[in-house]
């Protein structure tokens, strides 16, 4: 293994970072944060770049991370290094010097080419990235995992159609429907086209408003964004923007509109705390980064992750889906349920085309999004 030192980092895991939920769920003092494990057992460390407490998709990888640990014994440690990229690529090397773990795992769509070099510069080190795609057999020590997140949008768009043309309480008379992304970044276009696929197979002529936060945290502006939005006359928006979509949560409260959320459950993260949000979320695309992540562990532990591969994981792989909870059993109407889930199926069943935004033409791509534009 290349030999590579680095004081920043012994600095950064000691002081600056915050290591959160190893085995058992608190966020505490990196002493406290690491999980036991029985003898000969995988152990596992998730660099997460950027901060847990989104209820959306870092909560979900961190909630996978806490599965391996509880329910397959395994030493596990969480470290959150925030999104200062200048952190990212000293951490990595200082973890796999150290060698402690079997498996660094982080977001890949993000950080993919620090860790690409990373990986180079320690071939025994093994690392998984999720949210992102590899080059076939560049990197044989390096797994990486992608969703099909176009599928669980494009179930979204059927919902945002059949819900903006409803008779329920909160909806309107116009055919209009909104996105809001943290940024502009080919996953989340790739949320939006299939956002934008499904609302047009209810409604041909349906309006889509797309805004951009321009921050993945800043829920004061999310909320903005999303009440720009329902001014407009939009009644049901699909944020993609982590935390910063809390925002737009709040905006859907305050003004009886609807919000689909994104990645995790997160209807479920407000009941019994905020019946009022939970109430709005009709359901949420998910992104099941957790139990990717505890497959891949699964797979670890019998040998057979697919090193110096990737994987895409659609509905029918169990990679993305819709939550179907009772928020979403008591506020969407039944005949509703029933086609959104008759959809599904024949997404199960391959009857469905849905474009992805990732690795296909541009042109094509903005042209989807225009043909929805107000």
């Amino acid at each position: 293994m290349k030999r590579k030192f680095s004081k920043v980092v012994a600095t950064i895991l000691t002081g600056t970072m915050l290591a959160a939920l190893a085995g058992c769920g608190d966020n505490t003092s990196p002493e406290q944060t690491e999980s036991t494990a029985d003898d000969g057992k995988p152990s596992f460390v998730f660099v997460c770049t950027g901060q847990l407490g989104d209820k959306s998709f870092n909560d979900s990888a961190n909630s996978g991370i806490t599965e391996i640990a509880e329910s397959l014994g395994c030493e596990t440690r969480v470290i959150e290094v925030g999104r200062d990229q200048t952190k990212w690529e000293p951490t990595f090397q200082d973890l796999a010097e150290e060698g402690k773990y079997d498996v660094i795992i982080t977001n890949g769509s993000s950080s993919a080419e620090v860790v690409q070099k990373v990986a180079e510069e320690f071939p025994e080190q093994k690392f998984v990235m999720f949210d992102s795609e590899v080059e076939e057999g560049k990197y044989p020590n390096l797994y990486a995992i992608s969703y099909k997140q176009n599928e669980g949008s494009y179930l979204a768009g059927v919902l945002a159609a059949l819900v903006t043309t409803s008779d329920m309480q909160y909806a309107n008379a116009d055919k209009k429907i909104g996105f809001v992304g943290g940024s502009e970044h080919p996953i989340i276009t790739d949320f939006l086209v299939g956002y934008i696929e499904g609302a047009k197979s209810v409604e041909p002529d349906i309006k889509v408003y797309v805004s951009y936060i321009g921050s993945w945290d800043d829920t004061a502006k999310g909320k903005e964004t999303a009440i720009a939005q329902y001014n407009q006359g939009v009644d049901i928006i699909f944020p993609a923007a982590e935390q910063a979509g809390l925002g737009c949560v709040e905006a859907a409260t305050e003004m009886n509109k609807y919000i689909i959320g994104v990645d995790s459950d997160q209807a479920m993260l407000f009941k019994g705390t905020d019946e009022a949000k939970a109430n709005v979320i009709l359901t949420s695309v998910l992104k099941e980064v957790g139990n990717s992540l505890v497959r891949m562990a699964q797979m670890e532990m019998e040998g057979t992750v697919p090193y110096g591969s990737f994987e895409s994981l659609g509905i029918k792989e169990g990679g993305v889906g819709i939550a179907v909870n009772e928020y979403y059993e008591k506020n969407v109407p039944e005949q509703i349920r029933t086609q959104v889930s008759a959809v599904q199926q024949q997404v199960v069943d391959g009857n469905v085309e849905i474009t992805s935004a990732l690795g296909q033409d541009q042109t094509k791509v903005q042209q989807i999004i225009d043909s929805v534009a107000p």
